[in-house]
C-alpha cells in the first residue's frame, strides 16, 4: 500500500480544525455590559464608517445619522448615510424582539428579515441585503454582522460581506449616541 492511499485523509486536517475557529455569542455571555438594543438605538445617534474590499483596502468612507424611536416593544430605526464620493442613501429598519429572544429587522433592501440575538456585550445579526454600488448596480450579498457595545453611549460594528460563501469584504462602523 502507498503512502498517499494510506494517508489520503491527511488534507482534511486543516479543514477539520478551520471549522472549528469560529466565534459564537456564548463566547461573551459573561462580560457586560449587556446589551439593551431598544436602549441603545434610541435618540439621535451618529456612526463612521469605512468599506473595505476582500483584500482590506478601504473602497469607501462615510457618515450615518440616525434616529431610532421604539413603542411598544417596537422600533424604527432611520439611517441616513453620507458617502466620501457624495452619494446619498438612506435606509428605515422595523425592528422588533421576538418570544424567542432573537431580535429581528427588516428594511426594503433586506431581503426577508434579518435575524440577530445578543449575549454579554455582543449582538450578532445575519441577513441577505440587496446592496447598491457606487455605479449604481445591485447586487444580493451576506452580512454576518457583529456589533459590540463598548459602554452604554457607544459601540463598534463589523460585518463581514459575502456571497456565494467568498468573502468580498467588510464595513466597519463606529456608533455614539448623541
Amino acid at each position: 500500500m502507498s503512502f498517499f492511499h494510506t494517508y489520503r485523509w491527511l488534507w482534511l486536517l486543516p479543514l477539520v480544525w478551520l471549522t472549528g475557529c469560529g466565534v459564537s455569542l456564548n463566547d461573551y455571555r459573561e462580560q457586560g455590559p449587556n446589551w439593551d438594543l431598544a436602549r441603545f438605538f434610541s435618540g439621535n445617534l451618529v456612526a463612521h464608517g469605512l468599506v473595505t474590499d476582500r483584500s482590506g483596502e478601504v473602497t469607501s468612507r462615510f457618515r450615518v445619522e440616525m434616529q431610532g424611536r421604539w413603542q411598544e416593544g417596537k422600533g424604527e430605526l432611520f439611517e441616513q448615510f453620507y458617502f466620501d464620493d457624495g452619494r446619498q442613501q438612506t435606509r428605515t429598519w422595523y425592528l422588533k424582539k421576538g418570544a424567542d429572544g432573537h431580535w429581528r429587522g427588516t428594511a426594503s433592501d433586506v431581503v426577508g428579515e434579518a435575524v440577530g440575538k445578543s449575549a454579554g456585550f455582543a449582538l450578532n445579526w445575519r441577513y441577505q441585503l440587496d446592496l447598491a454600488l457606487p455605479d449604481g448596480e445591485v447586487v444580493r450579498v451576506n452580512f454576518d454582522d457583529w456589533m459590540y457595545l463598548l459602554d452604554e453611549n457607544r459601540l463598534i460594528n463589523r460585518a463581514q460581506i459575502s456571497k456565494f460563501g467568498i468573502h468580498l469584504g467588510e464595513v466597519i462602523l463606529y456608533i455614539e449616541r448623541q
